[in-house]
């Protein structure tokens, strides 16, 4: 079986999607052959992957912009109508792969949704909602495996989505440890206090908690900046609300390349994670990896995934600025979190995640 898989991805590696597809793909490729689809452009920057892996195929795509979702799921057809085999397993990355390889009628397929946090937090407009819906639809009816990111997301999908429970597998994330490493020196330097945040800058992550918190912080601690990581900041209300807040030593660094973000882990001395939910959430294990302390909101898997790694706070202002401040004040405690958290991280390994991934390969085998 396991010479004959295909990975098939709907998003660049630079995405929470596309980081998933290349580390699944990179560990399943080191015990057999495997086929790895993406989306390619010269203009982006990870198409060098394409000339530097063997097992790495890129698809020729047009955006065609507010269309880009309807539209991709043909393009991606259209590249595997040139290789396809009925005899071999595919596994599609997110519902836009599985919806290309539906229109297979005799393909052999697995999708990972990673989460349905669509269904009931809503981010997309209306015609974008019915057609997600209409993709998970379309799977259940073909009784296609999903695979599930946390326990969290596997009882949503099951209540949300409506989806047969024996057709939902839960597979952590693994974290690189390769790329997410310990800091030499974990002292902090005094009069110095990095607070840092990395992800999606999307309504969801909630960061208006976090800014109005740190306005408490700012005033306390004059010393203490707040870093925030995350593609187009300039296209969000988050700068602006920062201004009307009057703060000073808040910094919007706008995207960080995977090669350049241990930099800033190690320049860190506090992760903080408000997001309402997540299914997943790779940042506050890459930190704990990066031995920086992790301080968590519990919204969708996050209690499940930070676990005892770190620490939490409640959604609001008060609450937040409090345990912000222990950490800051206090570094027995900052020493602790982050002692924890080396500990618990080395839970979540890649190795892992193939090894339960192809369990699920054979449901459809």
């Amino acid at each position: 079986m396991e010479d004959h898989i295909n990975l098939v991805s709907c998003q660049h590696f630079f995405s929470g999607i596309g980081r998933y597809s290349f580390e699944l793909g990179e560990e399943m490729y080191k015990s057999a052959p495997i086929q790895l689809y993406k989306p390619s452009k010269p203009s982006n920057a990870d198409h060098f992957y394409e000339n530097q892996y063997d097992w790495i195929k890129g698809y020729f795509y047009k955006s065609f912009r507010n269309l880009h979702p309807y539209v991709l799921p043909l393009f991606i057809k259209q590249a595997l109508n040139q290789s396809f085999n009925p005899n071999k397993i595919y596994h599609a990355h997110w519902f836009l792969s599985g919806l290309a390889l539906s229109y297979f009628k005799d393909a052999r397929f697995v999708v990972t949704m990673h989460d349905v946090s669509l269904l009931h937090v809503h981010e997309g407009d209306q015609w974008f909602m019915k057609y997600y819906k209409w993709a998970i639809n379309r799977f259940k009816e073909r009784r296609v495996p999903i695979i599930v990111v946390s326990e969290s997301a596997k009882k949503d999908t099951i209540i949300h989505a409506k989806y047969p429970e024996e057709l939902v597998h839960v597979i952590h994330n693994g974290i690189n440890f390769d790329q997410f490493y310990p800091s030499e020196n974990t002292e902090r330097k005094e009069d110095q206090f990095n607070i840092i945040y990395t992800g999606g800058l999307g309504e969801r992550k909630n960061l208006q908690l976090l800014l109005e918190a740190f306005q408490n912080i700012e005033k306390k601690f004059p010393f203490v900046k707040l870093r925030i990581a995350g593609m187009y900041p300039e296209r969000t209300v988050y700068p602006q609300i920062a201004e009307d807040l009057k703060l000073k030593n808040v910094i919007f660094e706008g995207y960080i390349p995977d090669e350049q973000l241990i930099n800033f882990y190690h320049e860190g001395d506090l992760l903080v994670f408000p997001s309402l939910y997540e299914g997943f959430g790779f940042a506050p294990l890459e930190a704990m990896a990066s031995s920086v302390p992790v301080l968590s909101a519990k919204g969708g898997s996050l209690r499940e995934v930070v676990g005892d790694g770190g620490d939490f706070f409640e959604y609001e202002v008060n609450d937040l600025s409090m345990k912000i401040s222990n950490v800051i004040e206090d570094e027995v405690y900052r020493q602790d979190l982050i002692k924890r958290g080396s500990l618990w991280v080395k839970k979540f390994t890649w190795e892992e995640s193939v090894r339960k991934t192809k369990d699920v390969y054979k449901f459809v085998s």
